[in-house]
């Protein structure tokens, strides 16, 4: 018996189980919104692969930071090393990150000094230079690319140079803590009014979790490891804002954040400033209760 094909068949149907032009059509342009979709994210993908790099550099730091203290009776590494100053690379001067950002001796060789134990603090507990670097600094110093882009809070760490190692003020022996010359409006060493920290015991105001330790610092004004940060509406050095307006910071318990600035910090001076704050800063007062407090 000869079957009739209903004329009722769907029109638009392939008879083989394929797709129609239609489907096609409608599969394409599905295609061409998820990938509009998509792209924004994809082209973000590297800033925030070096944000996780430059996080991950300052975690291995902080570690590194804690075991020194850890292994000498929670004395905390030397932050204790004049800007502008020539040191000695002959062992005779030891910082937690030695050379300065400013001298072109430094510079160029400051990858090698990071992991020389004789010079660098913590060169026992990182080997590995490229975390005194993030990967989004492409600073020059006279064509060289900077050897570190991070320094450490001026209120943390211990005497060195200026024990009278290095030629600098006796102001205490060796370990004892630094003296936060800029955390006031004006250079005073030992500073008068407010806290610093030559042991993780001594951080009891703000406290570990609320303590910052390492930060990137800002091109313009890095120079020694230290980086100065006032108590009151004044600017000396700056932190970064490599990443999306923000540096990244870590601190005394060993957590690492990434904090974006809004006003002061979101700037990018011309050269080391010294100036004061006209008006309230968003910056300035999450900062400064994270750096120190009053004695």
């Amino acid at each position: 018996m000869i079957m009739k094909t209903s004329c009722r068949q769907v029109i638009g149907k392939s008879s083989a189980g394929g797709f129609t032009l239609i489907e096609l059509a409608v599969m394409i342009a599905t295609i061409a919104v998820l990938a509009a979709l998509l792209l924004p994210a994809l082209a973000g993908t590297r800033p925030n692969t070096q944000s996780f790099q430059c996080l991950e550099n300052q975690r291995q730091l902080i570690l590194a930071w804690q075991m020194y203290a850890q292994d000498n009776g929670d004395l905390l590494p030397p932050n204790d090393y004049p800007y502008n100053t020539a040191a000695p690379a002959d062992g005779s001067v030891m910082n937690w990150a030695f050379g300065s950002m400013v001298l072109a001796r430094d510079v160029l060789y400051g990858t090698s000094y990071q992991v020389d134990p004789k010079l660098t603090s913590l060169a026992r507990y990182n080997t590995n230079p490229a975390v005194y670097k993030c990967p989004v600094d492409t600073s020059l110093y006279h064509g060289y690319p900077h050897a570190r882009s991070v320094s450490m809070n001026c209120a943390v760490g211990t005497r060195w140079w200026s024990a009278g190692l290095g030629g600098g003020l006796a102001y205490g022996t060796v370990g004892s803590p630094v003296g936060g010359g800029w955390l006031t409006s004006s250079y005073h060493d030992p500073n008068p009014v407010y806290r610093t920290f030559g042991r993780t015991a001594s951080m009891t105001i703000p406290g570990p979790s609320s303590t910052w330790v390492i930060m990137d610092e800002n091109p313009a004004t890095i120079n020694d490891a230290c980086l100065s940060i006032c108590m009151q509406p004044y600017l000396v050095d700056y932190p970064a804002n490599y990443h999306n307006g923000g540096a990244a910071i870590s601190f005394a318990d060993g957590h690492v954040e990434m904090h974006r600035w809004v006003d002061v910090f979101a700037q990018n001076p011309a050269g080391q400033v010294e100036t004061p704050v006209l008006g309230p800063s968003q910056d300035l007062a999450w900062i400064q209760p994270r750096t120190t407090a009053l004695k």
